[in-house]
């Protein structure tokens, strides 16, 4: 067991890295106007502490996938505890310590192919923003293994990606949003689930000194389920190649009205 307690620091040090400025995670009175009563926790800042106590340090399938399922909110200047579960030492979940509920699930299976679809577009990140990136996640999990920064990577990429905002299936839901900060101002956004499926060498620990001299991340088709009168559910998807290493991150997101009293 690990005890788990965020705070407004942990919330301030993962949206400078990510950009993720979501006003659930900062804004008492967005929230409330929105039917909360408390600001949450970054999902993707908890998956790094759970992601780091599963994760083994080599695996003898060529791929592994790391599938989340994120709950419930984890609630600001709260206590919760991270559990392996019992029947696996790759999966884990995270509860509330005083009511027992559980707020996120993750585990790790061996996975035997990549999915090597098509993307949309691409973009590249020399090697300069991904040192200052480095610089900007090391206070998050300074001994991180390789998947779990390209994983953060992935994850910034697809928020700050304009190219994602430009597909079809979501410039048609969202005409009048030219950047995710817009959207997450405009509608209650969370996130439901993650699936990151990675080459298993990249479990091996992130070194600095070996930054490639750029890193060419794809963004994927997008796939939007309902609209923005009754809900909708998006799932938004990237990929990357690291020393001949590939790496894929999907999120799906949630966007509708809070739940009353969350």
């Amino acid at each position: 067991m690990m005890p788990l307690h965020y705070s407004h620091q942990d919330a301030r040090r993962w949206a400078a890295f990510s950009g993720d400025y979501n006003p659930v995670h900062f804004d008492e009175a967005w929230v409330t106007a929105q039917g909360g009563n408390r600001l949450s926790v970054h999902g993707m800042r908890t998956l790094l502490d759970v992601k780091r106590f599963i994760s083994p340090p080599t695996e003898r399938s060529p791929f592994m996938k790391c599938t989340v399922r994120l709950r419930r909110p984890l609630w600001r200047d709260t206590a919760y505890r991270l559990m392996r579960n019992t029947s696996s030492r790759v999966a884990a979940s995270v509860r509330e310590l005083s009511t027992e509920e559980t707020c996120l699930s993750c585990q790790l299976t061996p996975e035997t192919h990549f999915d090597s679809a098509d993307a949309e577009s691409q973009q590249m990140l020399e090697t300069s923003a991904i040192a200052t990136l480095h610089q900007l996640f090391l206070p998050l999990l300074p001994d991180a293994q390789q998947w779990h920064f390209l994983d953060a990577l992935l994850f910034r990429h697809l928020l700050q990606d304009s190219a994602l905002l430009r597909q079809p299936v979501i410039a048609d839901m969202l005409p009048q949003c030219r950047s995710l900060d817009a959207l997450f101002s405009q509608f209650p956004v969370v996130q439901t689930h993650q699936e990151v499926i990675f080459d298993s060498h990249l479990l091996a620990p992130w070194q600095a000194e070996l930054l490639p001299e750029n890193l060419v991340i794809e963004t994927l088709p997008a796939l939007v389920v309902g609209d923005l009168t009754r809900g909708a559910v998006v799932r938004i998807a990237a990929r990357t190649c690291f020393q001949h290493h590939s790496i894929s991150n999907a999120v799906t997101l949630k966007i509708g009205a809070l739940t009353k009293g969350k």
